[in-house]
């Protein structure tokens, strides 16, 4: 532990209220944010205890969705470390057996090709946006059979707020417009000021 410096990680609680606390108390929404630690195995640590932390408790069946952003950074095809390894592992028995003990997975990632085969293929609903690469796309047209190869090309021309949904949540594969948004954006790309 003193060689990796694991105890310097920011990610520890060290004895006040941790993110599994807040999780047990059963807020109607809770975030946790992996950005913004400076070691990137901080952040699979955090996730992973987490989700250990649903999976022990899931034979209470109280109903939760478990939204990952940025899918891809935690749910690799290739996972490289013991920790990415029982990270996949995790996400894998969650998407494969988790609804019938009321544990939901959704998934939110611009390269699906890098989320691990044995997850996606769990996924019982598509809401896809703009895709450009050519392989994201064959691959999402093998995986996700109930939408046809036809509408999921069309991504590449898809332009801002529109979509193909497909799947069990709606009747039949349907484009959509999102509407306007209600609440003030944040967030948001990074400045790059032009230069001559």
């Amino acid at each position: 532990m003193e060689n990796l410096q694991v105890l310097d990680w920011d990610v520890w609680s060290w004895g006040t209220s941790s993110v599994l606390d807040v999780i047990d108390e059963r807020p109607r929404a809770t975030v946790l944010d992996l950005g913004g630690f400076a070691i990137p195995a901080e952040s699979r640590v955090a996730a992973l205890a987490t989700l250990d932390h649903l999976w022990a408790r899931r034979e209470e069946r109280f109903p939760i969705l478990v939204v990952i952003d940025e899918a891809h950074n935690l749910c690799s095809p290739e996972p490289a470390t013991a920790v990415e390894r029982a990270l996949t592992e995790r996400l894998i028995q969650i998407a494969a057996e988790g609804r019938k003990f009321g544990m939901w997975l959704f998934l939110s990632t611009q390269r699906p090709t890098k989320i691990h085969p044995n997850v996606l293929s769990q996924c019982d609903n598509l809401g896809l946006m703009r895709v450009n690469a050519p392989r994201d796309l064959a691959e999402l047209a093998a995986v996700f059979g109930f939408a046809p190869e036809e509408s999921i090309r069309h991504a590449q021309d898809f332009a801002q707020g529109q979509a193909l949904f497909a799947g069990g949540f709606v009747k039949q594969p349907s484009f959509v417009q999102m509407g306007e948004r209600l609440s003030e954006e944040a967030g948001g790309d990074v400045r790059v000021p032009w230069r001559d």
